[in-house]
């Protein structure tokens, strides 16, 4: 089954992460961040997504029901008298034609939240049982931050102090990278977006572009590199076994000190060495 998320760019946090959840689950999820390819046509993009979709997710906040693209998706789905699953993330009037329809509500209890989402999908089989107990945190537009891996833990945006000896769920920061630094154009012309780091991956999440998944397993090196700008060089052996780069900066100048240092605790916490 393939499902749709449909959502305002404020709560892009939100959609991120939980297609990063639903993942962990036999779905296949369309989001368009991650699936239309740079440079395509947005519009006839979102439309294959609509069409090969079978389950659209509506985030509704005040920006996406305030949001005509939101509203376009999901009318299309309930003229092809598709399913439509509505997810309350933050306090809002809910749309006429969306109140019949039996919602989710994440602003209370989001533990129970994901529970009553799955179900609501016909109760899909966990792809890694273990992985899928480490529930993740669905941030409302934070700062980058830490979710520790704790079921107990409901989803609200937790402490962004990272100590090297946890192993966090997911750690989140606004970075801008490319694939090498010029010393004198820095990292100009590169990508800007988010990094996330979780237990299996590191994922670059651009503005308006595919994402970029580095598995921790494929990491070779990760070092801090200090000179006008401070910046993560990480090692990596891509898809074709060939060695690959990417250099990372925080995305604005007053983070640009602490933000490489976080980056490689971070890493270090989430693979258990301390040799990078």
């Amino acid at each position: 089954m393939q499902i749709f998320i449909s959502y305002s760019r404020v709560d892009k946090d939100f959609a991120v992460q939980l297609a990063t959840f639903l993942n962990t689950y036999d779905l296949t999820v369309w989001l368009d961040v991650s699936n239309i390819p740079h440079g395509a046509n947005w519009d006839m993009e979102v439309q294959r997504g609509l069409d090969s979709s079978d389950t659209m997710l509506v985030l509704l906040s005040p920006d996406s029901v305030a949001s005509e693209n939101v509203a376009d998706e999901w009318s299309y789905f309930i003229n092809k008298d598709k399913p439509i699953i509505p997810l309350l993330v933050r306090p809002c009037e809910v749309p006429f034609r969306l109140q019949r329809r039996q919602r989710v509500n994440f602003t209370g209890d989001q533990r129970e939240a994901l529970g009553q989402l799955i179900r609501a999908l016909g109760s899909p089989k966990p792809k890694d049982p273990d992985e899928t107990q480490r529930v993740t945190t669905l941030p409302f537009g934070q700062s980058p931050a830490v979710v520790a891996p704790s079921p107990a833990d409901s989803l609200r945006p937790p402490s962004r102090t990272l100590r090297p000896t946890q192993r966090p769920d997911v750690a989140r920061f606004a970075v801008i990278w490319n694939g090498h630094y010029d010393w004198y154009n820095g990292l100009r012309g590169g990508m800007d977006g988010e990094l996330l780091i979780n237990g299996r991956e590191l994922l670059l999440v651009p503005r308006e572009a595919p994402l970029l998944s580095i598995p921790l397993a494929s990491l070779t090196g990760v070092k801090v590199q200090r000179g006008l700008d401070s910046r993560v060089l990480l090692q990596y052996r891509g898809a074709d076994g060939n060695a690959q780069n990417i250099v990372l900066m925080g995305a604005t100048r007053r983070t640009r000190k602490q933000i490489p240092v976080e980056i490689v605790q971070a890493i270090k916490a989430v693979t258990g060495r301390q040799d990078w």
